[in-house]
């Protein structure tokens, strides 16, 4: 289980599959859920802006 929750979706990191990453441009801390991991959900770092799947 992580802390915190999901940069797409806003669920809580509790259920199995969740993961924590560097953003690539700057290096933020994006959190995603297994939901939105699954779906291949757009995100965007807070930071710099960068967006993915």
């Amino acid at each position: 289980m992580l802390e915190g929750r999901c940069i797409s979706c806003g669920r809580g990191l509790v259920e199995e599959g969740c993961t924590q990453f560097p953003c690539p441009e700057c290096g933020y801390i994006i959190k995603r859920c297994n939901i939105c991991r699954s779906q291949s959900a757009k995100y965007k770092c807070p930071e710099c802006g960068f967006e993915g799947p």
